[in-house]
């Protein structure tokens, strides 16, 4: 539980003769993450013969299925990679495909493009009268295009002072100016001055004739390729529905048979056998023995191999109860443990929510951030990250329920206070007096930050023994420097509160003294240098938890400042009545304000200042070989 679980390396010799049916029994039990094997004078791995045949299918399979339209339902059938590989072969089903596809492609190309010609013609519906198709002759020639109307009249002037013969019409239609020319070719060079006035010329289709009747045109073709359309959809529709749960199941079957087919590549072999190595759980090792044993006999055999922790790590695998589920998304994407290290995961069940309870501390926030987490969970189901976050938020409102009774916040005021705010309004329930003295966190703020100081020294304190007990079987000198961390953190207490705060007697002093110096000494024998210059960091790391207090103290001002302005009084009358939802929602809304930061701070206090203290990582997820 706070450690990964116990991994074991394992070697499989097997028969070149049977090596398919072992990587078969492999895939299936999904129990080994195989390795790429090194030894000397062995063959390196390949993939197996029919690795080319089964790839070249599964990329014709997976062609096919891209033009198929995915089928609402789809039951996948259970078949052989052979199978697959020669029903694919047989498969006439592309051809059609690739047809239909094709042709849909051009007729959806030819019906966008007529939709441009008809947007284009209906910018011409100012020159309804004429017929596009008579302009060009042997000797006349025209252009038509845009041209804003405040210039217009300068075109019109310019070409009435050169000699060139035309004849010229404007048209503003929806908005948009359309100009006109009709010229002889022999004065061709008139679009050019045009261009010196912003023309811009449109190129229009040699069918144009008059813009109604090319319209007319236009929409009909558009009519008939819409229908032309509709039913080849229907019909790569219909192909669809009939073969899409076949292909998709050779698909499945061919990604097996190619999976199972390249990871020969990772084996070593001889002439005769293979070897496969891998890791595996330690508590599967002896089912993944005795099903090698029972089906190949001693054509393959299981052996398990030591590992030198300098040089090779286990994959990870957590080995976390269910409720603390929802923290291993924080170690997993921060630092992942490897697999001889402790696992935060179960200490972050405990710290992350005390931390978060100290910070909101409100008895009544606690209550709103069940609602709200649960709400989330209800809206992010299909988000992991989002569902763990939300969990985590649902289990850290019970330690802010129990720091909300101690330091007597409810809704950001005491008890005794809504117990006078009801007794106003006519409720009084016989509540004249504190039930209970609360710590207040902003009249007693010196206090619950000492408070949050002496949390910060435990938790570090934790760190470092937890870094020891890492470190055991590994370096006994490491073990002595995390001790002498501890010694630090102790000596230095000692000697800083009862010197400097006078909040333990002077006796205290001298102990404190000798242990800090001790420690010092040890530090500078273990860590050297650089175990000396992070002295101050550890000073840092104590005052970093003091944020405990002044977030929380922010929180509090918060609320006092909503209920300062939106608590009903007698004297508002219905008035009043109608702010209690607006107090409400001004109270959710910092509720979840609190909710986010504590979570941010309590994640860094854990991540940054506690786990830096035990925990190296640089692991890697464990990642079997088994059928998905």
């Amino acid at each position: 539980m706070f450690k990964p679980a116990k991994m074991q390396k394992v070697r499989i010799i097997a028969l070149k003769s049977v090596i398919s049916e072992v990587i078969k029994l492999l895939h299936e039990l999904g129990l080994v993450e195989i390795t790429v094997s090194h030894y000397e004078h062995l063959e390196h791995g390949r993939p197996l013969e029919y690795y080319n045949e089964v790839s070249e299918q599964l990329v014709n399979i997976r062609a096919l299925k891209s033009l198929l339209t995915k089928s609402s339902t789809v039951a996948i059938e259970n078949m052989t990679g052979t199978q697959a590989v020669e029903a694919t072969k047989n498969l006439r089903l592309a051809d059609e495909l690739n047809s239909l596809n094709s042709e849909l492609n051009s007729n959806e190309t030819l019906a966008v493009n007529l939709k441009e010609q008809i947007k284009l013609v209906e910018q011409l519906s100012g020159f309804s009268d004429i017929d596009f198709s008579k302009l060009e002759t042997s000797s006349v020639s025209y252009s038509v295009g845009f041209l804003k109307a405040e210039k217009f009249d300068m075109v019109k002037i310019k070409l009435d002072s050169t000699s060139k013969t035309y004849n010229m019409r404007f048209s503003s239609e929806k908005g948009v100016g359309i100009l006109l020319v009709v010229y002889k070719k022999s004065d061709a060079d008139i679009t050019n001055l045009l261009s010196e006035y912003g023309f811009l010329k449109i190129t229009v289709p040699q069918s144009l004739t008059t813009s109604q009747k090319t319209l007319t045109g236009l929409h009909t073709q558009i009519d008939n390729i819409t229908l032309a359309i509709a039913s080849l959809k229907q019909r790569i529709t219909e192909l669809s529905s009939k073969n899409y749960s076949k292909v998709a199941s050779l698909e499945k079957a061919l990604t097996i048979e190619a999976d199972r087919a390249e990871i020969a590549s990772k084996f070593s072999s001889t002439s005769s056998v293979y070897i496969v190595d891998g890791w595996i759980k330690d508590a599967d090792s002896q089912k993944l023995e005795h099903s090698i044993a029972a089906k190949f006999g001693e054509k393959a055999i299981v052996e398990k191999t030591g590992f030198d922790p300098h040089h090779e790590v286990p994959p990870t695998v957590f080995d976390n109860p269910g409720t603390a589920s929802p923290f291993e998304f924080i170690t997993r994407n921060y630092s992942l443990p490897n697999s001889l290290e402790i696992d935060p995961t179960v200490l972050y069940l405990f710290t992350i929510p005390f931390i978060y309870g100290m910070i909101v501390g409100d008895v009544g926030y606690a209550i709103l951030s069940i609602f709200i987490s649960k709400f989330i969970m209800g809206k992010f189901k299909n988000s992991p990250i989002m569902t763990s976050v939300a969990k985590i938020w649902f289990l850290s409102a019970f330690p802010a329920m129990l720091f909300g009774v101690i330091f007597d916040e409810w809704m950001g005021a005491s008890h005794l206070h809504w117990f006078e705010v009801l007794a106003k309004w006519g409720l009084d329930l016989g509540v004249h007096a504190s039930l209970y003295t609360g710590l207040s966190r902003i009249h007693e703020l010196t206090t619950v930050i000492g408070i949050t100081c002496i949390v910060g020294l435990i938790h570090l304190g934790l760190g470092f023994l937890l870094g020891a007990i890492n470190e055991w079987n590994h370096s006994k000198k490491h073990v002595l420097a995390k001790f002498s961390w501890i010694g630090i953190e102790i000596g230095g207490t000692l000697t800083i509160a009862s010197l400097m705060l006078n909040v333990l007697p002077l006796a205290y002093a001298l102990p404190g003294e000798i242990l800090l110096v001790i420690s010092i000494i040890v530090l500078a024998l273990t860590e050297g240098v650089v175990g000396l210059l992070e002295l101050p960091g550890l000073a840092g790391n104590i005052l970093s938890y003091a944020r405990i207090a002044a977030i929380g103290v922010v929180g509090v001002i918060l609320a006092e400042i909503i209920n300062e302005f939106l608590v009903p009084v007698p004297e508002q009358g219905i008035f009043g009545l109608l702010l209690i939802p607006l107090l409400l929602a001004f109270h959710a809304i910092n509720t979840f304000i609190a909710m986010f930061e504590s979570l941010i701070q309590g994640g860094r206090l854990n991540i940054l200042e506690f786990r830096s203290k035990f925990l190296k990582g640089g692991g890697k997820m464990f990642e079997p070989f088994v059928m998905e």
